[in-house]
């Protein structure tokens, strides 16, 4: 057990813990936020969501100019000028039609697991069996690679060195800071009409942590502890798996933690997601049970069962399909400013808008089940 890989780890679940408790306590929830605008034209829940991508544009950009850290060498790579737009566009429109089914993303679903809800824990679970058996067996290759892999364009046959936004319009550092702060500025003023500060501040501190933790995470992870870290793995007989430049993301992680069950006294099984899962979880039961809003509940019947089944697997398959989830490309990929985290983010809310339009069309329900903050 290296001591520099150690303290990496314990920050990282610093930060997981931070984001799993504002998490809970802003009723942070993209599809909360889109059944809640759809149903009443009420987006404060949507604005909790916004304007955390807003505050983590300003974060990344922020620690990218003071530090130097090259966000063109991510995990995943987000910048990448492999143009990955069928994955993008299918993998996210799946994700957004299985997380109405499973009434949650990752991250919600890990959240309300922490509050009692049983339907969450056989979603978590089924997830994350879904995104192992994409990132850990050949289940990708075999079933989605073949074809999918064709639905792509390389930028370099253009002349474009990565899919960020300001290569893309062939600008520099000062294209890419005015571009960082027009969309950050653009996205809190929406999140400032629709959630006034003053009967929302815990919506807006939830937001603000999640987005200074995605910009922090990329600081700790490439920074000099992440490279201190990557040069003690090199020398270990048994390197440290998951090291590397990046951020928050929940779908593919919940894959690696089924992993490391398989092998928990192997210390190297501890990634950055793994840990990532861990610290979300703890953070959101602490505010849970501050909040005192713990309480036991069940699926009402045997279709909600086959119901959550069905969408978890979506929510698995589609998130490592599309190579992020509401956390990954929504606030990760898009603090980086790349194009294909945009689109993927567009493809869940079409795919989770379409859900709940049919849901509510056939069943005469909603499906987000999410309240906001006191």
């Amino acid at each position: 057990m290296d001591p520099v890989i150690t303290r990496y780890l314990f920050w990282i679940l610093a930060l997981s813990i931070a984001f799993g408790a504002a998490a809970q306590f802003s009723r942070f929830c993209l599809l909360g936020g889109l059944g809640s605008y759809r149903q009443s034209r009420d987006g404060r829940r949507l604005a909790v969501y916004l304007a955390a991508i807003g505050v983590a544009i300003l974060a990344t950009t922020l620690v990218q100019s003071v530090t130097g850290i090259d966000l063109d060498n991510t995990r995943p790579a987000y910048r990448s000028p492999d143009f990955a737009w069928g994955r993008y566009l299918i993998g996210g429109f799946v994700f957004g039609i299985g997380m109405v089914l499973a009434r949650g993303c990752p991250v919600r679903s890990l959240v309300k697991v922490t509050q009692g809800n049983l339907q969450a824990l056989l979603a978590v679970i089924v997830m994350a069996l879904a995104a192992y058996a994409m990132t850990r067996t050949n289940l990708y290759a075999t079933a989605f690679l073949p074809w999918v892999g064709a639905l792509s364009t390389n930028l370099t046959s253009f002349g474009i060195a990565h899919q960020d936004l300001a290569s893309l319009l062939d600008g520099g550092r000062e294209m890419y800071w005015i571009l960082a702060l027009a969309i950050s500025a653009l996205l809190l003023f929406a999140s400032w009409r629709w959630l006034p500060l003053r009967a929302n501040w815990l919506g807006w501190l939830g937001a603000l942590t999640i987005g200074i933790v995605v910009g922090l995470a990329f600081w700790v992870t490439g920074g000099s502890l992440g490279q201190a870290a990557a040069d003690a793995a090199e020398m270990m007989n048994n390197p440290q798996q998951g090291l590397g430049l990046q951020s928050f993301t929940f779908s593919a992680p919940m894959g690696d933690v089924v992993y490391f069950l398989q092998r928990p006294a192997t210390f190297a099984a501890i990634t950055f997601g793994v840990v990532a899962v861990a610290g979300l979880l703890l953070g959101s039961l602490i505010s849970t049970l501050i909040r005192r809003e713990f309480r036991l509940s069940f699926p009402r019947s045997w279709q909600e069962w086959t119901r959550t089944i069905i969408g978890a697997l979506m929510v698995g398959i589609g998130s490592v399909l599309a190579m992020g989830c509401t956390v990954g490309h929504g606030l990760s990929g898009i603090s980086t400013l790349a194009l294909g985290s945009f689109i993927s983010l567009a493809a869940i809310m079409a795919g989770a808008w379409i859900a709940l339009r049919v849901e509510h069309e056939f069943f005469g329900r909603a499906s987000h089940g999410c309240t906001l903050p006191e």
